[in-house]
């Protein structure tokens, strides 16, 4: 085999052209590989979503029926009436 400039052209066309390739056929491989992550991902914070969503109705339950229970012994206090006084604090004065 003779090596002239007509069989290096040609070997390095074959080797870029199987360089690209592999790039390419990485690139879709790890592509590939993100989204089941992020699928994976998104599975996990759903799930832990509807789990957080569920404790605070348990706690919302458990609050509400706490409270139901010492409702009855509360005392019924009506709100004073609140009136403005007629002059502000003295200004100066600390």
């Amino acid at each position: 085999m003779l090596i002239n400039a007509k069989t290096i052209v040609i070997t390095l066309i074959i080797v870029v052209a199987g360089f690209l390739w592999g790039i390419k056929f990485i690139r879709k491989f790890a592509l590939q590989i993100a989204q089941e992550n992020h699928d994976a991902i998104a599975a996990m914070d759903q799930a832990e979503e509807q789990e957080r969503l569920k404790k605070e109705r348990a706690a919302d339950a458990a609050a509400s029926a706490a409270f139901a229970k010492v409702e009855n012994t509360l005392p019924k206090v009506a709100p004073a009436p609140t009136s403005k006084p007629a002059d502000g604090p003295a200004s100066g004065s600390v």
